[in-house]
């Protein structure tokens, strides 16, 4: 007759412990919080895995599956997270035993935003998840976790700070800010781009080379940026088109670095991005349609426009803007700096 499944004592552990289907399961030391949990498990047997999986174990599965089914990007992002993060609660612990306190102390441990902070639990609970969904484990014993909030951060530029910026820029750095500044595009989709996305007046990332992969990314081009185009579709008839003066694709590195430089040199902070946010914002300053600033910015709906545009901070246009609705007479709007000198960033 089979011996009944029961907690037993190991001396030299100084534990309880019971098997189930074959595998051990530690309890703990107190035999009352021991023998619950215990029961616990027998009314649960589906849950044994998650004491027996460890984070580290899990991980590796999900990393695995990340980089086939996701973009090398995310795969990087996530595995640099995930790394540190079991570093940090260390390769033994189980997927049952994981709890608030390991979050806080990982978090803890590293000096980063309020919004990276909330990238890296997040990238953590998309783990979980995805191993649930899987039946790696049987459920989340993280389904409620305290985040810290994310921050907007607002840099966008007036067309005079532009021109400030561009005269500190020299070379194939031209090129790249001015494409960036006339059609509002995604650094990323610039660095990636080449001559077979150029089709005319279009340039056309596929679906499954578009953010999100759900629908294909169309940027449309006006003269000026057709014709940088049209230059380097000459130079650079394969790979990317926008290349530094070595003749080397853009890195996301390398263009930082080089508005780092001319952040010092005109006194507020430079990134690429914030040519993205200047776009809608003074496109909605020049009346253009909200519905239509979201197709040229890559986006299905207008709820990501209001995420660019800096409009509150605008406080010429919005006083220009109130007489307008009162039914007052005022001259054109133009694009106003802010109070404040140089760029504005609210962390």
């Amino acid at each position: 007759m089979p011996r009944e499944t029961k907690p037993y004592w190991k001396t030299q552990q100084q534990r309880w412990v019971c098997t189930i289907d074959g595998k051990r399961i530690t309890l703990g030391a107190d035999k009352k919080a021991a023998f619950a949990k215990f029961r616990s498990l027998m009314q649960r047997p589906e849950s044994v895995g998650d004491h027996i999986v460890t984070l580290y174990a899990l991980s590796q599965v999900y990393l695995d599956w990340c980089q086939k089914h996701r973009a090398s990007g995310t795969y990087e992002n996530h595995k640099r997270y995930l790394k540190s993060f079991i570093e940090s609660c260390g390769r033994k612990l189980a997927v049952a035993k994981l709890q608030q306190k390991h979050l806080t102390a990982w978090l803890d441990s590293f000096s980063c935003t309020s919004t990276s902070q909330n990238d890296a639990i997040s990238i953590v609970q998309r783990m979980i998840n995805w191993a649930v969904k899987e039946g790696h484990i049987s459920h989340s014993p993280i389904p409620k976790v305290d985040k810290p909030s994310r921050t907007r951060r607002e840099v966008f530029y007036t067309p005079e700070q532009w021109e400030q910026i561009k005269s500190h820029a020299k070379g194939p750095l031209v090129d790249l800010l001015d494409f960036l500044w006339i059609t509002g595009c995604r650094p990323i989709e610039l660095r990636t781009m080449t001559a077979a996305h150029v089709h005319g007046s279009l340039v056309l990332f596929k679906t499954d080379e578009s953010k999100g992969k759900k629908d294909a990314r169309v940027i449309h081009l006006i003269p000026e940026s057709k014709a940088i185009l049209e230059r380097l579709c000459k130079e650079h008839p394969t790979g990317p088109l926008f290349r530094n003066s070595k003749g080397e694709p853009w890195s996301k590195n390398a263009i930082k670095c080089r508005l780092t430089r001319i952040s010092t040199k005109v006194g507020f902070r430079v990134i690429a991005y914030g040519a993205r946010h200047s776009f809608a914002t003074n496109a909605l300053i020049r009346s253009v349609d909200a519905v239509s600033l979201s197709h040229l910015m890559g986006h299905k709906s207008t709820r990501m426009i209001d995420n660019y545009a800096h409009l509150a901070q605008n406080h010429e246009f919005l006083q220009q803007q109130a007489r307008n609705a009162a039914g007052l007479s005022v001259p054109e709007a133009r694009v106003a700096a802010p109070p404040s000198s140089g760029s504005t960033e609210i962390e």
